[in-house]
């Protein structure tokens, strides 16, 4: 494994300025730049943790997501501001992440002082991404699948299965043509959500054909609006998975407006069981993936990690929950 020394030989600058690049203080732009392009071919990864708490001074948590409007970062956001807000740390929030870019530029201001942990999660898969997270010189706790390669504190929830118990709840309904709405496949979200419906449908007994899935090319309403407008023949289908709640709105207002009855003609489940679901009408049966409960579990472990900076990284699994509403009644 690599150490100080080879990062700065690397680098072609003193080990002095690979401290001061690693422990967020002054250095000049073009030093930092050639310490972390070094860090990153090398792979180094310090003793992050410690060191950050003997540098730590702002007293502040940064929770980074892709976009802060989506409901379900919302609950996420309630739940970690809920663990924090009785302890000294402040919340201060990240977001707009629309590519791996700008979550890569991100990661690369994170040592400068401005936070005493991070708290991401990112729906990106990318081996940058990894590296800058393992060289960080705070602590970090990961919310959603961990990558291959990466040794920080981690609380996912099983997706795979929610998608599997939305399925099945709309087999045990009665319905047997059965598509997704699916997000991008440039996303983990999308990548895990594709995989799982496959596999559910198979498991259930059906054919599984690549038509049924539709791609939305993001998670928002509008593009859940527009995928739903490109069907061509819906006597194809009599039930939908939707990959988040907000493409579910995005599909039930286009079925409202065109004279498709839900769930009538069609039944809906979401996924993310945000709040928007029991105000929809009609009522959206949606897999609860408890993002506020995960919120809650990443303050804690960070905390505790806080408290602890030389303690085994731990990895917490939330089981999701099916809330049935009236979007999938019985025929």
């Amino acid at each position: 494994m690599a150490n100080i020394e080879a990062v700065a030989k690397q680098a072609g600058v003193s080990v002095a300025s690979v401290s001061r690049v690693i422990n967020g203080t002054a250095a000049r732009a073009d030093t930092e730049m050639r310490v972390r392009k070094a860090i990153a071919e090398l792979d180094y990864q310090p003793n992050s943790a410690a060191r950050a708490l003997k540098v730590r001074q702002s007293e502040q948590i940064c929770l980074s997501f892709d976009d802060l409007a989506n409901p379900a970062y919302i609950a996420m956001t309630r739940g970690v501001g809920r663990e924090l807000s009785a302890t000294k740390y402040r919340l201060i929030l990240s977001s707009a992440f629309s590519s791996v870019e700008e979550i890569v530029k991100h990661l690369q201001t994170m040592g400068r002082g401005f936070a005493d942990g991070l708290i991401i999660s990112p729906i990106y898969s990318d081996e940058r991404i990894t590296k800058l997270i393992s060289a960080l010189n705070m602590p970090v706790v990961l919310i959603g699948t961990m990558p291959e390669g990466l040794d920080v504190d981690n609380v996912h929830v099983d997706s795979s299965a929610g998608v599997a118990m939305a399925v099945n709840h709309l087999v045990e309904t009665g319905r047997t043509k059965i598509g997704l709405i699916n997000g991008p496949l440039n996303t983990k979200p999308g990548i895990r959500r594709k995989a799982a419906f496959e596999k559910a449908i198979k498991a259930a007994g059906f054919k599984f054909d690549k038509a049924s899935v539709i791609q939305a090319n993001t998670f928002s309403p509008e593009a859940g609006y527009f995928a739903f407008s490109e069907i061509e023949d819906f006597s194809k289908f009599d039930a939908f998975v939707c990959a988040n709640d907000q493409l579910a709105a995005g599909a039930m207002k286009f079925a409202s407006e065109n004279g498709i009855s839900i769930p009538g003609d069609i039944a809906i489940v979401g996924i993310d069981n945000t709040d928007m679901a029991s105000l929809l009408h009609p009522t959206l049966t949606s897999v609860d993936l408890k993002a506020e409960e995960r919120g809650e579990i990443a303050a804690q472990l960070m905390l505790d990690r806080l408290a602890n900076p030389d303690r085994a990284s731990k990895q917490i699994t939330v089981e999701p929950k099916l809330v049935i509403r009236e979007s999938t009644a019985k025929k």
